[in-house]
């Protein structure tokens, strides 16, 4: 690889914020974007000095010198553009969920391996100041055994028309993806991993109007779900997430020796210039009375605005991708493909009304 990285972006929604991160730092040139609609393309390169933009991903892949391929598409092209660039043994950035089920991920995750690039799965809120204080409050055994483990998001789309997302072709799980992929990855990140669950998922709105017309049709996703899980070293926990009711992200993690309180705003939304963001991370101790305390916030000064944390976010990636050693808070394929066996036991469950087994849960 040569001195800077140079990389390519897929996707024009959400691969802007990859574009403001990426170019604002010294050792990456993004050299390419791409978009199946080719004006979005041009427009974004336009906008972040990009030479070079195309609808045709294979043309992206054959840019000179090209080291990396950030794909930050629509869910269901996951697996279709990440193989593609790992057959071209380019490294790859992959906007969660890194592909619409466990097999799929895990395919994905094992050809990376093979073909010796290194993979991420781009899960933003582990880079969180206060998920980050969760984390090290885990490592140093803050709250001793995990007893129990209780989180929920909520993010209120009650008002949208059928967009991509409701759709199971294109989205995958609906909401169990949509919001559960960020938060079981923070669970397994802080806790360890998830060896069986009990789900339930439903559509509690079954009908919405096209974005085009207004006609009405069906919703094919869940847009709520509750969860049990249990997970494999200790403790068991409960889940909720919805597409009905805002709720800021919330967990709890309580132990022998106190409990660890985790709150969150959207920090997506942050990101794209709505609501404000200012997570807490707190401990109460174990004993009646205990007493709650603020935990320090590492790198805290580096979330005042949305453009310096997309910096300071994509600059960890860029060094794990440049052959640096690789941060905690940067998750692999390996990551990816775990939180997709997860999703797949939950929907699993839903169905078959029964306890599912996380196939390698503890790999």
């Amino acid at each position: 690889m040569g001195q800077r990285l140079r990389i390519a972006i897929a996707g024009t929604g959400f691969g802007e914020k990859y574009a403001i991160g990426l170019t604002s730092n010294p050792d990456v040139e993004v050299v390419g974007a791409f978009s199946r609609r080719p004006e979005r393309a041009a427009a974004m390169a336009e906008r972040y000095g990009i030479r070079f933009s195309t609808h045709h991903f294979e043309e992206l892949l054959e840019l000179p010198g090209l080291d990396a391929v950030a794909v930050v598409t629509p869910n269901s092209t996951h697996a279709e553009f990440v193989r593609a660039a790992i057959a071209a043994r380019k490294h790859v950035i992959c906007d969660k969920p890194l592909a619409l089920s466990a097999r799929e991920g895990r395919e994905l995750y094992l050809a990376a391996v093979q073909a010796g690039v290194r993979h991420v799965t781009f899960v933003p809120y582990r880079f969180s100041p206060a998920a980050l204080a969760l984390k090290e409050a885990m490592e140093g055994g803050r709250v001793g055994r995990v007893v129990s483990v209780r989180a929920s998001w909520g993010v209120d789309l009650r008002g949208e028309p059928l967009r991509w997302r409701f759709q199971r072709k294109l989205s995958g799980a609906g909401v169990v993806a949509d919001l559960g992929a960020h938060v079981f990855d923070l669970l397994m990140w802080w806790v360890g991993p998830i060896r069986r669950v009990l789900g339930r998922c439903r559509t509690l709105i079954p009908v919405r109007p096209a974005e085009i017309g207004g006609r009405k049709r069906k919703v094919e996703v869940p847009d709520e779900c509750w969860a049990l899980v249990e997970f494999a070293r200790s403790g068991v926990g409960s889940l909720t997430l919805s597409w009905n009711a805002r709720r800021d992200q919330e967990a709890e993690i309580a132990g022998l020796r106190g409990q660890l309180r985790y709150e969150s705003q959207s920090l997506l939304q942050w990101l794209g210039g709505q609501g404000e963001f200012s997570p807490r991370a707190r401990f109460v101790g174990a004993l009646p009375g205990g007493r709650e305390s603020e935990l320090p916030l590492p790198g805290g000064e580096e979330f005042t605005r949305p453009e310096e944390a997309l910096r300071r976010i994509f600059y960890q990636i860029v060094s794990y991708l440049r052959g640096g050693e690789r941060p905690e808070c940067v998750a692999t394929f390996r990551e990816g493909a775990r939180v997709l066996r997860v999703i797949d036991a939950v929907e699993e469950s839903s169905k078959t009304d029964r306890w599912v087994e996380v196939d390698g849960a503890a790999g």
